[in-house]
């Protein structure tokens, strides 16, 4: 009879990109909002970078983003982003949760 499996961690980190628009109120609460759906469904997992589209303008271009803020989970593959503030979807079944899901 076959024992059940557990899954298998991955030894490598989600590789995480938040860009946002300066540090005004919403990019601020975007950044926390984040920070803590990381923290809780990825804790240690993870590599966030914050990029203020003011500041790396050509940092959004590279990675063709049209609006702030948004979240682009770029390992593992496949790409995938999440536009617009999480706000209260942070754990509902569409949002961040999901980005961090297949890991």
């Amino acid at each position: 009879m076959p024992s059940p499996r557990t899954p298998k961690r991955r030894k490598s980190k989600l590789d995480l990109r938040l860009f946002v628009a300066g540090s005004g109120p919403r990019s601020l609460r975007s950044i926390d909002q984040v920070k803590r759906a990381c923290e809780k469904h990825a804790a240690g997992r993870y590599n966030l970078s914050i990029v203020d589209i003011y500041t790396q303008p050509e940092e959004a271009t590279k990675s063709q983003i049209i609006a702030v803020p948004t979240l682009v989970r770029q390992f593992p593959h496949p790409v995938r982003m999440f536009i617009g503030e999480p706000g209260s979807r942070l754990d509902g079944l569409n949002g961040i949760p999901r980005l961090l899901e297949a890991y």
